[in-house]
């Protein structure tokens, strides 16, 4: 009997594997790389943490200490960049100076020379204008005298390149020493002066003893003088005159003469005491600046 229970049951269709089984499900993985825009989109997003709360006074402080501090240092250094420019340019000028005062010594020892012959000339003139009678002799040598000394100038033109770059770029604020500016300006207005004087010379006394001149000398007798020596035009043969012996007109050439005679010699006194300055301040801007 319990064989046939057993037999039974095997048999049983509720025991028997169904023909179509249910299959097992596999996870599918995904073959296809990941979106990195989509990725980004769906991620995280971690927000900073904002501590609440008010900052005390001395968290403002200090971060308004450091703010000034980066101010200032910023300061510091433009100013310190600045300041070098203008040490660099102020000494620039000074050598430019002490240039323009050795050129100006060069002119001024020409000039010296040629202006106090140009006075031994006025006096042998006025010597022989004053020796009266005249001779042959004598007036050929006051044709001579006056077309060589009365007709030329040798007036110092000072440089002025630097004084004139420090006065109208303002550059004469550049020099920090105060004995230097205004040993610069001395020797400026001193320069000034003389060209005054030598304007005053040329224009106010030679031209009155020029205007004397064309009404006592007739010039046909000169015409053929081309730089001769004064032996030379003495003996030429020809006879020469005065265009007017009229004594009052010759008092009146002298004393012009006289006039322009102590005019050039007040020039050449300026001309000596700036050129004897020279050195003593060339000495002065080389140890100031150490350009020795």
């Amino acid at each position: 009997m319990a064989d046939e229970v057993n037999k039974e049951h095997l048999e049983s269709p509720n025991n028997t594997q169904p023909e179509n089984p249910v299959k097992e499900t596999i996870p599918h993985q995904q073959t296809k790389a990941k979106d990195p825009i989509q990725e980004a989109a769906t991620m995280e997003v971690h927000h900073h943490a904002h501590h609440k709360g008010n900052k005390n006074w001395k968290s403002y402080f200090w971060e308004f200490l450091m703010l000034f501090f980066a101010v200032f240092c910023g300061f510091l250094a433009e100013y310190q960049l600045e300041h070098t420019i203008e040490h660099d340019r102020e000494k620039q000028y000074i050598e430019s100076m002490i240039g323009d005062m050795r050129e100006d010594s060069n002119k001024i020892n020409a000039s010296v020379i040629y202006c106090t012959k140009q006075i031994v000339g006025f006096d042998s003139l006025l010597q022989n204008i004053y020796n009266r009678p005249y001779t042959d002799s004598s007036l050929k040598l006051m044709y001579f005298i006056q077309l060589k000394y009365t007709h030329n100038r040798n007036a110092v033109v000072f440089t002025k390149r630097t004084i004139t770059q420090l006065k109208n770029s303002g550059g004469l604020r550049l020099i920090r020493n105060k004995e230097v500016s205004d040993s610069i300006i001395m020797y400026s207005e001193a320069c000034d002066q003389a060209e005054s004087q030598a304007d005053y010379f040329e224009k106010v006394r030679m031209g009155k003893v020029n205007d004397y001149s064309i009404r006592l000398f007739d010039n046909q007798y000169i015409l053929n003088y081309r730089g001769q020596r004064i032996d030379n035009f003495l003996a030429n043969n020809s006879d020469i005159a005065l265009l007017n012996n009229d004594d009052n007109l010759i008092r009146e050439y002298a004393n012009a003469l006289t006039y322009a005679r102590g005019s050039l010699g007040n020039y050449i006194l300026m001309l000596k005491g700036i050129q004897q300055r020279i050195p003593l301040k060339l000495k002065f801007l080389e140890d100031k600046y150490d350009l020795k």
